[in-house]
């Protein structure tokens, strides 16, 4: 089996951390589609081993939070593209859209001006 890609688990703690601070504890849970109390426990570090089923709801939360929250980074991004992607059931089909959607995220910074570091390492994956 090949490693979790995207962000930490200790990357998604800080976003949701910051995400509870911001609002409130409830609200974040409900967004997440997990109870309080366990995220209560998430955010004060005494939940470290999570379930696939429970870090995939962490990841999907993630992914639609994080450009409010969190700084862009290839990690982040990277969990963004395996969202998108990840209905295609073919895992060439996969590779294939996601080098599509880097390609084209490259040219659109790229017409703005310089590439972001994040947009470079993504780059560097696809041609590895």
């Amino acid at each position: 089996m090949a490693p979790p890609r995207g962000p930490s688990v200790e990357t998604i703690r800080h976003a949701a951390r910051r995400a509870v601070e911001a609002s409130a504890l409830r609200p974040v849970a409900a967004e997440m589609g997990m109870a309080p109390s366990w995220l209560n426990a998430f955010v004060e570090g005494k939940e470290t081993t999570l379930r696939i089923q429970t870090r995939r709801k962490l990841l999907d939360w993630y992914v639609r939070v994080s450009p409010r929250l969190a700084e862009a980074d290839a990690g982040t991004a990277a969990a963004a593209l395996d969202f998108l992607t990840g209905g295609l059931l073919e895992a060439s089909e996969r590779r294939a859209a996601r080098s599509r959607l880097v390609q084209a995220l490259a040219r659109s910074y790229a017409d703005a001006g310089p590439l972001p570091a994040w947009v470079r390492e993504l780059l560097d994956d696809e041609t590895e």
